[in-house]
């Protein structure tokens, strides 16, 4: 997609003292050591995992060796740009996707054998679901009472999207389950939004519903059945005639949701001791079986490129949207450039090359961000000196062309 916006430059591991420095040096062989932990590899895996790890964070920036991997084509081109970078000197949305590629070479995702096809970071993304169950109970319960009444969905539609939005502090990439931080049921909900256009949103539904909708989604879990409740009181109120969930063809970024994690969800759900869990599962599956909801995944969702420069083929399909919701950090990072933007550029100028409505629902975890009043970013410097990075701060950021 093409614009004459002058974009500022990426963010990328070599900025000083920042947060993506930080997750190059550090977090990043976090991840590929526990990745190793986690897992009970052949021996040659492993020794490929480790051999990754001693690349980061210096080492270059090379083609993925996969051969008949149905993706190598597309990396080959993604990659050839930065083919003289590190890993710490790439733009760093660019690198964070080339590591989770990277890991998945390692492991053997896309090749013949005991490893094919096997998840690398199931055993994290299962515990942020079994773990939260009272919470699971009394949100399936709440959109239960109002499935059956369209009203009564459109008044709960404001709460719903601070759940998808808060939801999103379940990162798994960031934090473990018990160390995430958690605004749900909390006055927090409201007190720490730095940007709120849900008023304009359900405006904007009221104006033209029913449409379809797209979710793109971030991570499995806890988080995704906070986005299957969404999809369900959006189809509950009438605002959706179907909802397209776009996820992620192959694992990344740790806890980011396949189909696969969806399928599961349901699963869990229907097979949960309480009743109301089940009855939700019941009608998710009915949504699937008659095409109000669908599952999609592609590659262009594994890509490492900002949006602005997303494959053609997913922007036209994403232009037939009514409405697209943005769903978490990596996807916000990814409309906005992963760039250094001033925090006060209004969200509207800096998407406005987006073909269609657009509603973003991200908890910070990064040093990028739009949007933000003068007042609201004064506030939250003086209150937080880590308010971009640790989770605790979101947006429900709204544009219309």
């Amino acid at each position: 997609m093409s614009t004459t916006t002058h974009v500022p430059p990426a963010l990328r591991g070599t900025d000083p003292d920042s947060f993506a420095q930080q997750t190059v040096r550090v977090r990043w062989p976090k991840i590929v050591a526990q990745t190793i932990a986690e897992n009970t590899f052949p021996q040659a895996v492993v020794a490929r995992l480790w051999a990754l790890h001693r690349e980061l964070p210096d080492g270059p920036i090379r083609p993925l060796e996969d051969p008949g991997a149905p993706d190598v084509s597309l990396w080959a081109a993604w990659i050839a740009p930065f083919l003289n970078e590190t890993w710490a000197s790439a733009p760093w949305l660019f690198a964070e996707h080339y590591l989770y590629r990277r890991i998945l070479e390692a492991t053997g995702y896309f090749q013949p054998g005991p490893t094919y096809q096997l998840d690398p970071f199931r055993k994290q993304k299962t515990a942020t679901l079994t773990e939260s169950g009272d919470a699971v109970c009394a949100l399936a319960q709440q959109a239960n009472q109002c499935a059956a009444h369209a009203e009564a969905a459109r008044r709960q539609l404001p709460q719903l999207l601070r759940t998808a939005l808060w939801g999103n502090q379940m990162d798994l990439s960031m934090w473990s389950v018990t160390e995430a931080p958690s605004h749900l049921g909390t006055d927090r909900e409201t007190a720490h939004l730095l940007a709120d256009d849900t008023h304009a949103v359900v405006a904007y539904l009221e104006a033209v519903a029913p449409i379809r909708i797209d979710l793109l989604a971030d991570n499995a879990g806890f988080e995704l059945l906070c986005d299957l409740l969404l999809v369900d009181g959006l189809l509950a109120a009438g605002y959706a005639r179907e909802v397209v969930l776009h996820l992620k063809a192959h694992p990344t970024f740790v806890s980011d949701a396949l189909i696969a994690d969806v399928l599961e969800t349901l699963d869990v759900l229907a097979a949960h001791p309480h009743t109301a869990p089940r009855q939700l599962a019941e009608r998710l599956r009915t949504y699937l079986a008659c095409g109000q909801m669908r599952l999609a995944d592609s590659f262009a969702w594994n890509c490492p490129l900002p949006m602005r420069q997303f494959p053609p083929l997913a922007i036209a399909d994403l232009a037939r949207s009514g409405l697209v919701i943005a769903k978490g950090d990596a996807n916000y990072r990814r409309l906005v450039d992963d760039a250094h933007w001033p925090f006060t550029l209004p969200f509207s100028e800096v998407v406005a090359y987006f073909p269609t409505p657009l509603l973003a629902l991200r908890t910070l975890k990064a040093e990028v961000v739009v949007g933000l009043s003068e007042a609201r970013l004064q506030e939250v410097q003086a209150q937080d000196p880590e308010w971009m990075i640790n989770g605790h701060w979101g947006v429900i950021q709204f544009y219309c062309p």
